[in-house]
């Protein structure tokens, strides 16, 4: 213990005055809790809990964009899907009302090659029997001419009676 004494006397210590001094630090301290540390941690606390709620709202719209862009692509997705069968749709139909005018042209030409062939049989015919006429008639003038030098009325009567015969027959 000597050198305890000694040693306070070398660095002049004094017992009251170590004593008020620590008394008085103990105050302040607890003058800065009370006063300075306390408001500080609760508003480090409150700050804290804001900036996680901050956090939290964040990702909630993090998630919710997320998801957003999902249901937008999603939409987009359907809307191609969409336009797609619209226009395959609209192709089909035009490949279908395409064939239908081929084949209504078809039947339309073919009605008129069948009209056309009608009509000209219809002339061949009505020409040879024009054509029949004439010939009779032609025969007909011909053999008088001929008969009239060669025969005579009767025989003349008889070969046109037979031409005439003959030309109806055909």
């Amino acid at each position: 213990m000597k050198n305890m004494d000694e040693l306070i006397k070398t660095f002049h210590i004094d017992w009251k005055l170590l004593i008020a001094q620590l008394v008085n630090f103990g105050i302040v301290l607890w003058v800065l809790y009370k006063f300075a540390i306390k408001p500080l941690s609760k508003t480090m606390d409150a700050r804290t809990e804001e900036i996680e709620k901050s956090l939290e709202d964040a990702k909630k719209i993090e998630a919710s964009l997320a998801q957003t862009e999902t249901e937008r692509q999603d939409k987009l997705d359907a809307a191609k899907k969409d336009a797609q069968e619209i226009i395959e749709k609209a192709r089909q139909q035009g490949e279908r009302q395409g064939k239908t005018m081929v084949d209504d042209a078809k039947r339309e030409v073919q009605t008129v090659i069948a009209a056309a062939k009608e009509q000209i049989a219809q002339e061949k015919q009505s020409m040879l029997r024009e054509l029949k006429a004439e010939v009779g008639t032609l025969v007909v003038k011909a053999t008088a001419k001929v008969l009239e030098k060669v025969t005579t009325k009767e025989v003349d009567e008889r070969l046109i009676e037979e031409s005439l015969k003959e030309v109806k027959r055909q």
